[in-house]
């Protein structure tokens, strides 16, 4: 399953791409056309329908197996209705610009259907791996038969439930929200080792849409590939983005007040808060409830990112270890986690609080539970930023308020 002659080869290729420098690329992709969806958060672990849904493998097409979807079709959408077009978003208008950062040493190919984005890694004696970016409105069956799916394309047995999913995966940054990553290794029969036996993806939902990162191929290649995968995740960003400041307060307001009097709503309105001067409000991701950008008199700049998902998403202590490993620091237990939550009080929500500054750059997070979901309020930047903004950010945490039942 793990070819040794390759060994030495991949991990010289491993250590080359490490030090690539990578090119910022754009694509014109279409974009989705907009469809209700009674739950904003379908497929978020605790949220998810139990049924696997494990279905043929193709190598190529990252949504085999869903109902409907030819697994051998050259189109990804071959066998459905369209009804479940229009309910799965595969229905595609109007362009629109993403861009990402692959290692140079990724081979580009054109996008097919429902791929946004396509890229071959070519290593030793013919071993290859594929990597596809794509999207569906929603994560079709819930995000346990997603990624059931694709272990059943490594012939694995399928997750029992979403404790065992939780168990085995973890969550990765994303420009679309926190996305749940898998490393799948297997091998069926008929397939090729030099071109199958590892599967490596990121899932990631952002209201009504999921998108898809996998990376698949050689077993051997496909691990050397694993964190230049990760980095490549965390690049891809949405290109069209428009910045809407939100009205500068009055110079007697500031003078008052380091927020200005009006409440600020975004995203449905279940949230308002005061604006502090001198911040705006961009629409830089379409993942996160709200994005607030930052910049000092010095030019250097931060942002504050407002996101909500259902249930606790792992717990306090795994997402602030998740926090503090996204700016270089190693993990913290229970014990000293209790001793670095401060809290705030904003009307009849206590906020809890961390403030943590790694070789990377600053963090100070809030998060409170609500109507069934945690909310997170992240502001990151380097250090003298976030610590000459951080009583804006703390009176921007006492001013929040809830429009929606808890």
């Amino acid at each position: 399953m793990k070819p040794k002659l390759f060994s030495a080869g991949l991990f010289a290729l491993a250590l080359a791409s490490c030090k690539q420098d990578k090119e910022i690329k754009v694509y014109r992709v279409a974009k989705e056309t907009p469809a209700a969806s009674a739950d904003p958060h379908a497929g978020m672990p605790g949220m998810m329908p139990g049924g696997a849904m494990p279905g043929p493998v193709d190598g190529a097409d990252p949504h085999a197996g869903v109902p409907g979807m030819g697994g051998g079709s050259a189109d990804p959408h071959a066998g459905l209705t369209a009804e479940q077009l229009a309910s799965a978003g595969a229905a595609m208008q109007q362009s629109q610009e993403f861009t990402d950062s692959p290692p140079s040493h990724w081979k580009k190919l054109p996008p097919s259907a429902m791929l946004l984005g396509k890229y071959q890694i070519e290593g030793p004696e013919g071993v290859t791996v594929d990597v596809t970016f794509s999207t569906l409105r929603s994560a079709p069956g819930g995000l346990l038969a997603n990624i059931n799916r694709w272990r059943g394309q490594l012939g694995q047995e399928p997750f029992a439930d979403d404790a065992a999913l939780k168990g085995n995966t973890r969550m990765v940054p994303s420009s679309f929200g926190e996305a749940v990553f898998i490393d799948i290794e297997g091998l069926m029969d008929s397939a090729d080792p030099k071109k199958d036996g590892r599967l490596i993806g990121a899932i990631a939902e952002s209201g009504p849409s999921a998108w898809f990162f996998k990376l698949r191929g050689n077993d051997a290649l496909a691990a050397a590939e694993r964190e230049n995968f990760i980095r490549w995740v965390e690049s891809v960003k949405l290109a069209e983005v428009s910045n809407a400041p939100v009205p500068a307060a009055s110079p007697a307001d500031a003078a008052t007040s380091p927020v200005s009097p009006a409440a600020a709503p975004a995203g449905d309105g279940s949230v308002t808060w005061q604006q502090p001067e001198g911040w705006s409000v961009v629409n830089g991701s379409s993942a996160r409830y709200a994005t607030l950008a930052i910049t000092d008199a010095d030019g250097a700049k931060g942002e504050l990112a407002v996101t909500h998902f259902p249930g606790d998403v792992g717990g306090d202590l795994a997402n602030v270890n998740r926090w503090r490993s996204q700016i270089g620091l190693e993990p913290i237990d229970e014990a000293a986690l209790a001793t670095s939550v401060t809290q705030v009080t904003a009307g009849p929500k206590t906020i809890q609080v961390i403030d943590v500054t790694g070789p990377k750059n600053r963090c100070a997070a809030g998060w409170v539970a609500h109507g069934g979901e945690t909310w997170f309020f992240k502001f990151t930047g380097p250090d003298a930023l976030v610590g000459a903004q951080k009583a804006k950010f703390t009176a921007f945490l006492e001013s929040i308020r809830f429009t929606k039942p808890d």
